[in-house]
């Protein structure tokens, strides 16, 4: 039987984004695909043209990535996460060498990272226009284009795109964490994923009062630890929502499986998009 890790890895592109970086991490050897957006992840491996994708869901300063959650749910019983990986994320701002920044008029990047870093850039870049990106590589290309631009990105983006590392507005010493998942058409055990696990849950929960409460009990009384609770609008539906959420422990886990057979008791549906190890985190290149 062939290797179905053999194929492609699918991330947010281009060459130069944080996803990138982990991708060729967690497997240099594998042909990477880059695409333009999340959506695009998920469709790579649910079509098969990639083995299997990287997207990030969490960002230490910045929050939930909503669109990652989102796709989860709209395609949880079809795409599995596999695994967590995580990146010590530096950001620095590019440019063309030599560039003074009261000659710069637009500041590209991707919306966590613009949110992050407001107050540096209210401070250090008055009156700057903002412009979000779908990726930190994305805004350093586009960057590129204009003596007058800039972009907050990945150091190793300015080589990629021929732009210079004019500073870095983050302390050196200063920890931003990115968390990624591995997803896949099935569910797979990928090698090397020997760390603690999580369990990831999506459930929609009965339209009455109290029904979060209820359904959080049997999570409580098992001793299972709640890591995570996102509540999203339900598309064409309004005033409902659907609750993602990831505890911690493994499938194989006998109080992570009583508080799901209790959970899914209280719940309208319940489903499993994956049990999964979480690896030591990827340190990000300062250059």
């Amino acid at each position: 039987m062939p290797d179905p890790f053999a194929a492609a890895v699918a991330y947010l592109g281009p060459e130069g984004t944080f996803s990138h970086i982990v991708a060729h991490r967690r497997h240099p050897k594998k042909r990477g695909l880059p695409c333009t957006t999340i959506a695009e992840v998920f469709h790579a491996v649910r079509s098969g043209d990639a083995a299997y994708g990287i997207v990030p869901i969490e960002n230490s300063s910045g929050g939930t990535i909503t669109e990652t959650v989102d796709l989860l749910i709209e395609q949880a019983g079809h795409l599995f996460i596999a695994e967590e990986l995580a990146l010590d994320v530096r950001l620095a701002l590019l440019g063309r060498a030599g560039t003074d920044f009261g000659c710069l008029r637009t500041l590209y990047s991707h919306v966590m990272p613009l949110r992050h870093h407001r107050e540096w850039i209210r401070e250090n870049l008055p009156g700057i226009r903002l412009v979000e990106s779908s990726s930190t590589a994305e805004a350093a290309k586009k960057a590129s284009l204009s003596p007058t631009s800039s972009a907050l990105a990945a150091p190793g983006a300015a080589a990629l795109y021929g732009l210079s590392i004019l500073r870095f507005p983050v302390r050196p010493e200063a920890v931003n964490v990115t968390h990624f998942f591995v997803i896949a058409a099935k569910p797979v055990k990928l090698p090397g994923s020997r760390s603690r696990s999580k369990t990831a849950i999506v459930a929609a929960l009965p339209q009455t009062s109290g029904s979060l409460h209820r359904f959080l009990g049997p999570f409580s009384r098992a001793g299972v630890n709640l890591c995570r609770i996102v509540s999203r609008p339900v598309p064409g539906q309004p005033e409902t929502y659907v609750f993602y959420l990831e505890v911690e422990g493994s499938l194989g886990d006998p109080n992570v499986k009583k508080a799901l057979d209790g959970a899914r008791r209280r719940s309208v549906r319940l489903e499993v998009p994956g049990s999964y190890p979480t690896r030591l985190r990827y340190r990000s290149p300062a250059a």
